[in-house]
């Protein structure tokens, strides 16, 4: 039934090859949650400080989603007619998760379509790196055959990422993503600690905890997250100076979060880029929320209360490795927020590997360690065209993406 929508999609999308590319057009694709948040946010915003003359229209794959049947009508129409035509009339398609459907698509050769992703770095393992369905791995490569740039965050993350989308190295840029550039901005982080007190106003003054597990791979494993978090116990603990706020994946929200005064659910909140700089401590699992939060240098702590049965895997040892205490049990885990200590010296380190330099990167695939070195000494001993492009910019991660893609490049040079 899905091949069958996508299908259809790019009959539409192909039709409407027929009506010229718009120069100015630019597809923000959220198909990881919704609204406009994370990456697509950040070039936006780094797009009309260069220029207004383009025009963006956000597409979410959650619109096709509608509350009844009129509205679910309403909803499959745009997605089927509406997203299509704006694709294929765009000069500049964003996305930040896989889009299968353009692997029936045959887009112009005047429209960039450019892989931000949702997540920074490599962290558990993911996309074909642990897709095992033949028929699944076959769309996701000839989707990503479309894909003309894909951004990440350092050089040694390359190999892992052509790994995990099938995307030639040729076509994998190590600017950094649009995301990172927030870190180094004190304004926009006080902005963010606004937003959320504008939202939750009687939180001013207290401390929060924000747990972020991720996915697990059954609906009654997704359910038990919250059955092995103690959040009585932690509110004993921690006393009235602290609340929790729980966010879970967005694909897979749970419902059974007690939500008092105490313990918030925020999986619905919007910016989790608020979360990060409002928090106190971050606890997590094997989220790759882990790579951003890293960089703030506040306390985390693994919760990994079944790392034995997880089943993704980690392109790393994961407890030499993660950038905090690792707790495997509620006592454990206890522990750890009391004490509430940084480990420094292991978040700098993994801040170097998912963000520096190549010669602290570690893993357990040989294979993957000869890619990465192999890589490194390309990008180190040839002059790179691609990267020498920008290699002395000290713009930002977002000002070197558009001025590898060419955006606003007549106004700004």
């Amino acid at each position: 039934m899905k091949k069958l929508g996508y299908f259809f999609f790019a009959l539409i999308f192909n039709i409407s090859r027929l009506f010229p590319v718009k120069e100015k057009k630019v597809i923000l694709f959220n198909g990881h949650n919704h609204g406009l948040n994370g990456n697509l946010k950040e070039i936006k915003d780094g797009i009309e400080r260069r220029s207004d003359a383009y025009f963006f229209i956000l597409l979410a794959k959650h619109d096709r989603n509608g509350n009844g049947i009129g509205a679910k009508i309403v909803a499959l129409f745009r997605f089927f007619f509406v997203f299509p035509y704006h694709m294929a009339t765009a000069a500049y398609i964003f996305l930040n998760d896989n889009f299968l459907p353009f692997g029936y698509c045959i887009p112009s050769k005047k429209t960039k379509i450019i892989q931000l992703w949702h997540g920074a770095g490599a962290f558990k393992k993911f996309g074909l790196s642990v897709e095992t369905d033949e028929k699944i791995r076959h769309q996701v490569e000839k989707a990503n055959t479309r894909v003309t740039h894909l951004f990440v965050t350092s050089k040694q993350v390359v190999p892992i990422y052509e790994e995990a989308f099938a995307i030639p190295k040729e076509r994998i840029y190590a600017t950094g993503i649009p995301i990172m550039d927030v870190y180094d901005r004190e304004k926009t982080k006080q902005e963010c600690i606004q937003n959320f007190y504008a939202v939750y106003p009687n939180l001013k003054g207290k401390k929060l905890l924000l747990y972020t597990p991720t996915f697990r791979k059954t609906d009654q494993e997704n359910q038990d997250i919250m059955k092995h978090f103690p959040v009585e116990r932690l509110k004993e603990t921690l006393g009235k100076d602290w609340v929790i706020g729980i966010k879970m994946h967005p694909k897979y929200p749970a419902d059974n979060i007690p939500e008092d005064e105490f313990c918030l659910n925020l999986t619905g909140y919007p910016q989790i880029i608020d979360l990060f700089f409002t928090s106190d401590i971050l606890v997590t699992d094997y989220s790759s929320t882990v790579v951003e939060y890293a960089l703030l240098g506040k306390p985390i702590i693994m919760y990994a209360y079944d790392l034995q049965e997880y089943d993704r895997g980690f392109y790393f040892e994961y407890e030499s490795k993660v950038p905090g205490i690792v707790a495997k049990t509620e006592e454990e885990l206890l522990q750890a927020i009391t004490g509430a200590g940084k480990e420094d010296s292991k978040i700098e380190a993994f801040v170097q590997m998912e963000y520096g330099r190549a010669d602290v990167y570690d893993t357990n695939d040989a294979e993957t360690v000869e890619a990465a070195e192999w890589y490194m000494d390309e990008q180190n001993n040839e002059d790179h065209e691609k990267q020498s492009a920008y290699d002395d910019i000290a713009d930002g991660c977002t000002e070197r993406i558009l001025d590898c893609l060419a955006i606003c490049k007549e106004e700004t040079h």
